[in-house]
C-alpha cells in the first residue's frame, strides 16, 4: 500500500512536469513563430527580432529536451505503473496532452497551411500536381495564410493521391474559414495517431503483455509524435499508421488487410513504399494456404491500387504528376548520406557525373542503398518478431537515406520501434527524439535570420537524422546480429492469447 501511494505520487509529478513542460513549450513556440510576422513576410523577416528570436530558440530546444527526459522516465516506469493499477492515469497524460494540442495552430512548420493550398487548388478547378503551392499566395486565402506565417515556397504536391483527397476534403468542409480549415486538416492525423496508438496496445497485448503499456507509452507519450504530428498535423502520421497497420495484420494473417495497408502507406507518403517486401516476405513465410494467400494479395491490391487510380485519376497528367515529388525529393547536400555520396562522386551542387545532373545521380545512389537494406532486412520478415524488427531497421535506414531532413520525418520508426518495446527500442526512440527537439525550432530561426543557411541545412541533417538514425540503427542492428548468434530469435512468435514473455530487449 505504502509503495502504491508512491507510484501514485511519482505519476502526479510526471503528470505535472509534463503538462507544465508543454504548455511553457507551446507559448515559446508561439512567440517565436510570430517574432516579426507581417501581413506579407518575407524571408528571412527584417523586422524580426533576432536576440529575442535566439533566446526563443533556445527555450524551444531545452523545453523540447526537458520533455523528452520526462517522457523517458515514463516510459522506463511505465510497467511498475502497471502492476500498481495506474495504467490508465499515465495513459491520461498523453491523452490530455494530445487533445490540448490539437486545437492549436502551427509553430513550427507551414506544411499544414501547404496542405491546404493543396486542397484550395483541387477544390477550385487547379491541379495540385501541376500548379505549384505557392501559386495559390495570390489569391485571398493565400493572403490569409501568409498573415497566418505561410512561406509561399512549395513546389507541387509530392504526396499520393489519398492524402490529396484528405486536403481536399479539408478545404471543401472549412468553407474557406482558416482555422476550421487548419483542424480538419490535422483531424485525419490526430486519428491516426489514436489509431496506432490502438494497434500497437492491442499488438503488444497478444505478443508480449507485460510490455502492452510501456510500449503504448513509448508512442503516443513521445514528444516527437504529440508535437509533429498532432501539433503541426504532418501526414506522416497516416503515412505511419497504415505500416503499422500492415504489420499487425500479418500478425493476425490477415493477408487482404496487409497488402491493402501496405499500399495505401504508399498511396499518402512514398516513403512508405519499401514496407512492401518485408510484409510480401512475411505473408509468404506465415501463410496457412497459399491459395488463399493468393486471392486476398489479389483482392487487397486490387481495392487500394483501385482506390488510388480513381482519387488521382481527375488530376493525371502522365510523368508531369510526378513533378513535386521529384522536386521535394531533390538533395539537400547537409551533413548526411546524400552530402557524403555527392562528395564521393566529386559532386557539388553544380557537378555531374556523365550525362546525369547530380541531384539525379546521388538519389540513384540513395535508392539503390535503400533497395540492398531492405532487401537484407527483409531475410528476418520470417516470423512476426523478425518482421517488427526487420520494419524497425527499414524505417531507419529510410530515415538515413532521405536526401533532405525535416524533425517530422523520424516519426516513422519512431511508430514501428513500440510495437516490441525493448530497452533497444527505447534507447533507439529516444534517440530521435531528443534528435528531433534539437533542431525543432532551426527552421524558425532561419526565418529569422537567426541561423544561416548553411548553419540550418548542416546540423538540421546531422543531428536531427544522421546522428539519432546511426544509433538506432547501431542498437537494432547489433540485437538482431546477437539474437541470431545465440539463437534467441529463432522462435516463432505469432500473436494468440495473451502471454507472459521474458524476451530480451
Amino acid at each position: 500500500m505504502h509503495r502504491s501511494r508512491w507510484l501514485l505520487l511519482e505519476v502526479i509529478v510526471i503528470a505535472a512536469l509534463t503538462l507544465g513542460g508543454y504548455f511553457a513549450l507551446v507559448s515559446t513556440q508561439h512567440a517565436l513563430w510570430t517574432n516579426g510576422l507581417e501581413p506579407l513576410p518575407v524571408y528571412p523577416r527584417p523586422n524580426a527580432d533576432a536576440t529575442a528570436g535566439s533566446i526563443q530558440s533556445i527555450r524551444v530546444i531545452l523545453l523540447g529536451v526537458g520533455l523528452s527526459a520526462v517522457f523517458a522516465w515514463l516510459v522506463l516506469r511505465a510497467q511498475a505503473f502497471a502492476h500498481a493499477g495506474l495504467g490508465w492515469l499515465a495513459m491520461a497524460i498523453p491523452v490530455v496532452v494530445a487533445l490540448a494540442l490539437f486545437f492549436t495552430t502551427p509553430t513550427l512548420s507551414i506544411d499544414a497551411y501547404s496542405y491546404l493550398s493543396h486542397g484550395y487548388l483541387a477544390a477550385t478547378g487547379s491541379n495540385p500536381y501541376v500548379d505549384p503551392s505557392s501559386s495559390v499566395a495570390d489569391t485571398p486565402y493565400g493572403i490569409q495564410m501568409l498573415a497566418q506565417g505561410w512561406q509561399a515556397v512549395h513546389p507541387q504536391t509530392p504526396y499520393g493521391p489519398v492524402w490529396t483527397a484528405f486536403e481536399w476534403l479539408a478545404y471543401v468542409l472549412s468553407g474557406g474559414n482558416l482555422y476550421l480549415g487548419i483542424l480538419l486538416v490535422k483531424l485525419p492525423v490526430l486519428l491516426a495517431v489514436l489509431g496506432t496508438t490502438w494497434l500497437v496496445w492491442s499488438f503488444l497485448a497478444r505478443t508480449n503483455r507485460d510490455r502492452a503499456l510501456r510500449g503504448t507509452l513509448l508512442y503516443l507519450a513521445n514528444p516527437l509524435i504529440l508535437i509533429e504530428l498532432v501539433g503541426e498535423g504532418h501526414n506522416d502520421g497516416v503515412m505511419a499508421f497504415f505500416v503499422v497497420l500492415a504489420i499487425f495484420a500479418v500478425a493476425r494473417r490477415w493477408a487482404f488487410v496487409a497488402v491493402a495497408a501496405v499500399i495505401l502507406a504508399a498511396l499518402v507518403k512514398l516513403n512508405a513504399l519499401p514496407f512492401v517486401l518485408p510484409v510480401a516476405v512475411a505473408l509468404i513465410a506465415m501463410r496457412r494456404s497459399a491459395p488463399r494467400l493468393i486471392g486476398e494479395a489479389i483482392a487487397g491490391v486490387v481495392v487500394s491500387v483501385g482506390a488510388g487510380v480513381l482519387l488521382i485519376a481527375p488530376y493525371w497528367v502522365g510523368a508531369g504528376t510526378f513533378v513535386g515529388l521529384g522536386a521535394s525529393g531533390a538533395p539537400s547536400y547537409g551533413a548526411d548520406v546524400a552530402g557524403w555520396v555527392a562528395g564521393i562522386f566529386g559532386l557539388g551542387e553544380q557537378g555531374s557525373v556523365t550525362d546525369a545532373s547530380p541531384a539525379t545521380t546521388v538519389q540513384l545512389v540513395l535508392a539503390g542503398l535503400l533497395v540492398l537494406a531492405t532487401i537484407a532486412a527483409s531475410f528476418m520478415a520470417r516470423m512476426v518478431k523478425g518482421l517488427v524488427r526487420a520494419c524497425g531497421i527499414v524505417s531507419l535506414v529510410i530515415l538515413l537515406l532521405l536526401p533532405l531532413e525535416w524533425p517530422w520525418y523520424a516519426t516513422l520508426p519512431a511508430a514501428v520501434l513500440p510495437l516490441e518495446a525493448g530497452m533497444v527500442d527505447i534507447a533507439a526512440v529516444v534517440a530521435l527524439t531528443v534528435g528531433s527537439r534539437l533542431v525543432a525550432p532551426i527552421g524558425d530561426a532561419a526565418a529569422l535570420g537567426v541561423v544561416g543557411t548553411d548553419t540550418f541545412r548542416g546540423v538540421q541533417a546531422l543531428v536531427g537524422q544522421t546522428i539519432p538514425a546511426v544509433i538506432g540503427l547501431v542498437l537494432t542492428v547489433n540485437r538482431s546480429l546477437r539474437d541470431r548468434m545465440t539463437g534467441g530469435s529463432s522462435r516463432r512468435v505469432v500473436p494468440g492469447p495473451p502471454t507472459r514473455s521474458s524476451q530480451r530487449g
